[in-house]
């Protein structure tokens, strides 16, 4: 397959563009929607008073100059974390989305959201709260796509609301993943999202004979990029998503 001169099929937004804006921010999202990008990709956690909150860690640790454990701490307590500083003063002051900000913002955009679920094993019942707060904003399903390396929580929002995008996400030590665990898969998830590392030829034919597109992750350069679509992937999630077409051309 020659992936020269042509786009990305499906170009996904890794925490916005975290290679331009602080990751899983506002300003972050709004870049993202100036571009020409087909899906959002952020990532959940739930506070202790049941807020929905838009951070990759458990932790405020790594994108924030201050000390905290997602799960222990009160919405109102996590305001006052700057999320942004980190990546320059221009971005000083951004704080953690709720979910809900999100939702809203996409909502009257074409842009899909691809909600990755950290940790449900952490958050009793945090896959209801999703699909309750999804519905509330009045955002279609097919705006919607949930992933989550927790197989048992994609499972249970296959029950819960089954016209929904699912994907299962694959770490690198997986890498020996068998065609019968993929075709497990396949029976309740519409997407298989591995590490780029352990995609090869065999691991596409054997996702796409079980009906699961692929969307590696993190694609952060151009020879990636290609080798990744020269095999046949439905997508990339990347830092780099607004120029993952340029990246295309030969």
């Amino acid at each position: 397959m020659n992936v020269y001169n042509q786009k990305c099929k499906l170009k996904v937004a890794h925490r916005g563009v975290p290679s331009l804006a602080p990751e899983n921010t506002m300003v972050s999202f709004k870049r993202a929607i100036e571009f020409n990008i087909d899906v959002i990709e952020i990532d959940i956690h739930r506070t202790i008073d049941g807020k929905l909150v838009v951070i990759h860690d458990p932790t405020t640790n790594r994108t924030s100059q201050e000390k905290g454990i997602i799960r222990k701490l009160t919405y109102e307590a996590l305001t006052k974390y700057d999320v942004g500083k980190w990546k320059g003063e221009a971005y000083s002051g951004e704080q953690i989305p709720l979910f809900q900000d999100v939702l809203k913002l996409i909502k009257d955009t074409y842009i899909k959201l691809l909600i990755e679920i950290k940790q449900p094993e952490n958050y009793p019942n945090i896959e209801e709260g999703i699909i309750t707060m999804i519905k509330q904003h009045g955002i279609s399903n097919n705006q919607i796509m949930i992933q989550s390396f927790n197989r048992n929580a994609i499972q249970k929002i296959n029950i819960l609301w089954p016209e929904i995008e699912l994907g299962v996400l694959i770490k690198k030590k997986d890498r020996f993943i068998s065609r019968r665990a993929i075709k497990k898969i396949g029976e309740y998830a519409n997407y298989i999202n591995p590490n780029y590392k352990i995609v090869t030829r065999r691991f596409v034919k054997a996702a796409h004979a079980s009906h699961l597109k692929i969307l590696p992750y993190t694609i952060n350069d151009k020879h990636t990029a290609q080798k990744m679509l020269a095999m046949g992937v439905d997508g990339l999630i990347s830092d780099y998503a607004h120029i993952l077409d340029e990246w295309m051309k030969s």
